[in-house]
């Protein structure tokens, strides 16, 4: 069975669940929190200026149909009037009959003020608008008819507002066709004229916010409306402005256009109408699309902040909680395996790790030795310089014979008193001889004083002893280096002696 993915969840809690990886998670936590209300705030920034150009383009498809319908209406009046004008039978009937058949559709168009027909001079032949006839009139210096005259290959025409000749109060553009002969020679021209207020209708009603704006716009630059409405601007040519020379050179919208009359930032969205000189440009500000926007950001961005305000700190409380009872675990197991003057593991964790190295050394049948110490003389020193001296003693001697056990399978406990006890895992005994020496000159190289030492200075009596396979027991090695350490201290003490067997006789 595999245990692998388990002991990876294991892993990874355990990890998580330290003073760092809380901290890690909720810096996660937050760092993902700030990331998710950021796209949302972004988003929601996207969908709103979606929202408004969508809104735009709708808006501009109505006016497009209107425009595309209307000037197909006012087309076919043109038509109409060319249509009758080559025909001879319509042109020799009496005049009011004759105009009642040439100017019939254009009656009926809304904002169509009215149709005249000139001949190849230039000279009115007919109008729409007059009681009698006008044949006497001249109007070949008027711009739609020299336009057609000189350029042959010009069927429609329209031209820039102006004030009406008949209404001075209203302003009108013109739009005009060319009337040809049978042979295809220049004939004349249909001239219609049409009331402004129609591309004001075109934008009445429409809800462009509080700073929104749109515009009806000549591609020569003549304003032909203007909402909010400005009586004052209507036909005015703003071909310099820099919006409109956007407009112009722009092949899609939208873009964002700063007004340099009012300083508001819009969202210009336009088209430009199929066969007319005509852009339709719809322009929502800037704070009213975003109005909205502005208020949802400000609640997410709260929110956020005060999911910050709860994650960070409690995680940085939930660590200090875990690092202190982390610290505490460790000084209980500190206190519950280690030796508290020392430092070294203690009797009960010697116990341990002599069973694990016995048992290592039976299955492998590799050697394991124990080294036995016994300072010299230590109560005679405790009598002498009191017990703060002696623990200091143990502190130093200890620290002499560390830096002599130093692999990562030693094991140095303090037996008890002034006994210590070392375990060598894979040593055998003239090894472990050759690491007792070194480790009783560094403690009489310490050179503290002894003067009820046989060498004057603190010393070290050791007993070495080795076993392996089978015979691999704590209770054989320890009594085995008990009795070399017994052969050290009768050997006159500093010194290190070997178990040989020659005088007792160990027992399990």
């Amino acid at each position: 069975m595999n245990h692998e993915p388990g002991k990876l969840r294991t892993s990874l809690v355990a990890r998580m669940l330290t003073p760092g990886g809380v901290i890690a998670i909720g810096i996660v936590l937050w760092a993902g929190v700030v990331a998710l209300c950021s796209w949302i705030v972004y988003q929601s920034y996207s969908d709103a200026i979606q929202l408004a150009e969508q809104s735009s383009r709708n808006l501009l498809l109505a006016i497009e149909r209107d425009l595309e319908r209307t000037f197909n209406s006012y087309n076919l009046s043109l038509q109409a009037v060319i249509n009758g004008a080559q025909k001879s039978t319509i042109m020799s009937l009496p005049e009011n009959l004759r105009n009642a058949i040439l100017f019939d559709n254009s009656a009926k168009a809304r904002y169509f003020d009215g149709i005249v027909l000139l001949d190849a001079q230039g000279t009115v032949v007919a109008d729409s608008s007059a009681a009698e006839a006008q044949a006497s009139v001249d109007a070949s210096s008027r711009s739609a008819y020299l336009v057609h005259k000189e350029d042959p290959r010009l069927d429609f025409w329209m031209g820039p507002p102006r004030r009406s000749r008949q209404v001075p109060d209203v302003t009108e553009i013109t739009i005009s066709r060319r009337v040809s002969a049978h042979d295809g020679s220049f004939a004349g021209v249909v001239i219609g004229t049409i009331n402004v207020d129609y591309f004001r209708s075109l934008l009445e009603g429409l809800d462009f916010k509080r700073l929104g704006s749109a515009a009806i716009v000549m591609t020569d630059g003549s304003l032909l409306a203007r909402a909010p409405y400005n009586q004052a601007i209507v036909g005015r040519n703003f071909r310099l402005n820099p919006i409109f020379q956007k407009l112009l050179r722009k092949q899609s919208s939208p873009f964002w256009g700063t007004n340099s009359v009012d300083s508001v930032t819009r969202l210009h969205v336009f088209r430009r109408i199929k066969d007319l000189p005509i852009i339709v440009d719809i322009a929502p500000a800037e704070s009213d699309i975003l109005a909205d926007w502005k208020g949802r950001s400000i609640l997410i961005c709260v929110l956020g902040l005060l999911f910050s305000l709860v994650v960070l700190p409690t995680s940085f409380l939930f660590s200090r909680e875990l690092r202190q009872r982390r610290a505490s675990e460790m000084e209980l197991h500190r206190q519950a395996h280690l030796d508290p003057l020392t430092g070294l593991d203690n009797r009960g964790t010697f116990d341990r790790s002599l069973q694990k190295a016995c048992a290592l050394s039976s299955r492998t049948d590799s050697p394991v030795s124990l080294l036995f110490f016994d300072l010299d003389k230590f109560k005679t020193y405790n009598d002498t310089y009191g017990h703060q001296a002696g623990d200091d003693v143990l502190k130093k001697t200890t620290m002499a014979a560390r830096n002599v056990l130093q692999r990562s399978t030693d094991h140095f406990a303090r037996y008890g008193g002034e006994e210590f006890v070392a375990i060598l895992e894979a040593t055998d005994d003239m090894q472990a001889f050759a690491v007792a020496e070194l480790v009783r000159v560094s403690i009489e190289n310490l050179g503290i004083e002894h003067p009820g030492s046989p060498a004057g200075v603190v010393t070290v009596s050791i007993g070495v002893a080795c076993v392996r396979g089978s015979g691999a027991t704590p209770e054989i090695i320890i009594g085995m280096a008990d009795e070399a350490l017994y052969d050290a201290k009768a050997a006159g003490r500093n010194c290190v002696r070997r178990f040989s067997g020659a005088n007792r006789t160990i027992k399990a």
